[in-house]
């Protein structure tokens, strides 16, 4: 398992403290049914290092989900959705694996892999993540247009706050 650096993790409670302190208290409601809820803390669990075990994605996920579900009143719905992020995460990477492979010590990068995938692999979890919680959450498919309304609402919202923050810094 790689090692992460102190920027990283210092990183990483930022996110958390973000998505708790700030995201939490920003719900938009519109067309009096549909919301928009902006979910940026997976992007910790999409990062890691390709080298990091699977298992120790996992319970990094029901960590970071639980202490995100202290924050919103929410038994275990965060917590279910990251650990199923995690899950699916090998899943996704061996779907768009380079041409050349992955290497071992990397971070998932911009800079390492390009661009075009960078973007579509965050893009994938981060899709099926606001999915699932929402999912989850409304925990009913009589909702489903509620479920998709709220999901690519949220997806663009979140995508673009992730992947502007991923340029800048």
């Amino acid at each position: 398992m790689n090692r992460l650096t102190a920027g990283q993790l210092i990183s990483f409670a930022l996110f958390i403290a973000i998505q708790v302190l700030l995201l939490k208290n920003i719900q938009i409601a519109f067309l009096e049914q549909f919301s928009l809820s902006i979910l940026i803390y997976p992007i910790i669990i999409i990062l890691l290092p390709v080298s990091f075990g699977r298992s120790a994605i996992i319970v990094s996920a029901f960590a970071i989900g639980l202490i995100v579900d202290v924050f919103y009143d929410s038994p275990g719905v965060h917590a279910a959705t990251l650990v199923f992020t995690a899950f699916i995460r090998s899943i996704v990477l061996g779907l768009i694996e380079p041409r050349l492979g992955y290497r071992a010590n990397d971070m998932i990068e911009k800079d390492h892999y390009g661009l075009n995938w960078f973007l579509s692999y965050v893009g994938i979890l981060l899709f099926v993540h606001i999915f699932i919680y929402f999912s989850i959450d409304a925990f009913s498919f009589v909702f489903i247009l509620k479920i998709f309304v709220n999901t690519i609402v949220s997806f663009i919202v979140s995508y673009l706050l992730i992947i502007l923050y991923k340029l800048i810094f």
